[in-house]
């Protein structure tokens, strides 16, 4: 348990009192990523991890929590607007009819904030990162081709959202995945052969809810960590073989590799570099224009005055 936990009505008077508008999170780990959104709002926030707050844990159930408690502060509702927002993952809460009815707070598009980082634009930003190659090699249509191949390995996760959805929607439901697992359990062969069984009950369930096999679809039923442990798992797997791509002249060559300097190949992997790096990176790019919904109603606070 924290010590010299936060008031709830104190966070609310430090933001009328200064002006800056305070974002409610889920949780620890979300600050730092909220942050990085906001540096594109053209005036500061603070952002808080819901836990923070004295009475309150982690989750979006206690975000919801939070802004009820604050709503039902004497003399606040007309104000809160225009000084708090709270922020939570969408999960699967729309296909289960749980919208809550609370202002003000932003439901995100996609099943949790992780799932806006599968992007062309962090596979971009990523390479730079990674490898000594120059943005004339790290054209777009190498980030598209890549982003293909990956969201071609991404869509192994479809049918296991779906057993995941449908349990969470039918209790009753005997399955053999749910969003409970962690994404280490993705690459059991039981598991994966037990699903692949279902697959016409699947389909005929996806069908009825709309649902297709893409990567937006998987952006929206798909659970926000399995998809970013998958994207970084194959992402990195795919920079490994660049290096062999340029020796080849698959993909357009380098300085090195035109003078046979093959093993200086500047689209060669940094050393220390693995996937948890890639996950770690791509965290930090908030530039996709998937943010920028998230951007716009953080803004609006201060258009709400």
């Amino acid at each position: 348990m924290y010590k010299n936990l936060y008031e709830i009505d104190e966070i609310l008077n430090e933001a009328v009192m200064t002006g800056v508008p305070t974002i409610i999170v889920e949780g620890i780990d979300d600050i730092e990523i909220y942050n990085e959104i906001a540096r594109s709002v053209p005036f500061d926030v603070e952002v808080y991890a819901v836990e923070y707050i004295d009475g309150f844990g982690e989750g979006c159930e206690q975000v919801i929590k939070a802004l009820k408690e604050l709503n039902e502060i004497p003399n606040t509702k007309n104000n809160l607007m225009n000084h708090v927002l709270g922020i939570i993952d969408k999960d699967v809460r729309d296909y289960r009819g749980e919208i809550p009815d609370v202002k003000p707070i932003l439901i995100l598009n996609y099943y949790s904030i992780e799932s806006h980082f599968i992007s062309k634009n962090i596979i971009n930003s990523t390479l730079s990162l990674c490898s000594k190659a120059s943005q004339e090699l790290i054209t777009d249509q190498l980030c598209t081709d890549i982003m293909n191949d990956v969201e071609n390995k991404l869509l192994d996760l479809y049918y296991i959202s779906l057993e995941s959805l449908k349990h969470s929607l039918e209790k009753e439901y005997e399955t053999s995945f749910r969003y409970s697992f962690t994404s280490g359990r993705i690459q059991d062969q039981k598991i994966k052969a037990v699903i692949a069984s279902k697959k016409e009950e699947l389909d005929k369930f996806a069908c009825d809810q709309g649902l297709e096999p893409s990567l937006e679809t998987l952006k929206s039923i798909t659970k926000g960590k399995w998809l970013i442990d998958v994207f970084s798992y194959e992402l990195i797997n795919i920079i490994k073989s660049l290096q062999g791509l340029c020796e080849t002249h698959k993909i357009l060559t380098c300085k090195s590799c035109i003078i046979k300097a093959y093993d200086k190949c500047l689209y060669r992997i940094k050393d220390g570099i693995n996937n948890n790096t890639i996950k770690s990176l791509a965290i930090t790019n908030t530039d996709g224009t998937d943010f920028k919904y998230i951007i716009d109603r953080i803004t609006n606070i201060k258009k709400c005055a």
